[in-house]
């Protein structure tokens, strides 16, 4: 008995060593994913990757074999290349409401160029008058901060009406209208010298004169702003 359990304890040793060795799948960047699984097989070493084997760095949500700027702090807003400047202009993404201005154009703290903000939403007025609800000196106090941190911009004021009164009243009270703009622009710190007036009275309408909705549109300032030295 104690023979033939000595011989099956050395069967079992000798088939144990004969036994194949179990052969783990190649991993060329050693991040813990085999190559015919891992999407970045140039993982750099050490790094923390995802279950595709794909590494963050900078922790962006753009993984690095992508990433242009590898260096952005965490949890910024970033392009699809990990940028936080997409077309280089100086102001972050987050920030600039014109992402795509083109390359060498100077632009206000908003990351938008003259050229891309050459019209702004009018304001409007109540038939009559010149009077600025609570609505117009909010946009104008926006309007003011941007003028102040961007002195190379100046804004025309386009003064309108619609066609209820005189051509003579029209431009008189469209006048009025712009310059009341202005009014509240300077006392929101923007020097008047950046400002400029233009009354187009009942010229210029953008709806049908005929209808009370038309009229209230007409009865507007339009806010464009230009660069400094083409405004004159």
């Amino acid at each position: 008995m104690n023979i033939f359990i000595t011989n099956l304890l050395f069967m079992s040793l000798t088939l144990a060593a004969c036994a194949p060795a179990t052969v783990r799948p190649p991993d060329a960047d050693g991040d813990g994913i085999a190559d015919a699984d891992d999407r970045c097989p140039a993982s750099k070493a050490a790094a923390e990757v995802d279950i595709y084997g794909c590494a963050d760095s900078d922790g962006d949500g753009i993984i690095d074999t992508v990433d242009l700027c590898p260096r952005t702090p965490r949890d910024s807003v970033v392009d699809q290349f990990g940028c936080m400047d997409s077309d280089n202009d100086g102001v972050k993404n987050g920030e600039d409401h014109c992402p795509r201005t083109a390359a060498g154009e100077r632009v206000m703290r908003n990351g938008c160029s003259a050229r891309q903000t050459v019209e702004l939403e009018s304001l409007r007025f109540e038939h009559g008058s010149s009077a600025l609800d609570a609505q117009a000196h909010e946009r104008l106090s926006r309007l003011a901060e941007l003028l102040r941190s961007t002195p190379q911009f100046r804004v025309a004021l386009q003064g309108h009406s619609d066609s209820s009164g005189s051509a003579d009243a029209n431009y008189r009270l469209s006048r009025m209208r712009a310059n009341k703009v202005k009014a509240a622009l300077i006392e929101l710190g923007v020097p008047k010298n950046r400002i400029s007036i233009q009354a187009y009275g009942d010229a210029m309408p953008l709806a049908d004169n005929d209808t009370a909705e038309g009229r209230a549109r007409n009865r507007r300032v339009a806010l464009r702003v230009i660069r400094a030295g083409l405004l004159k």
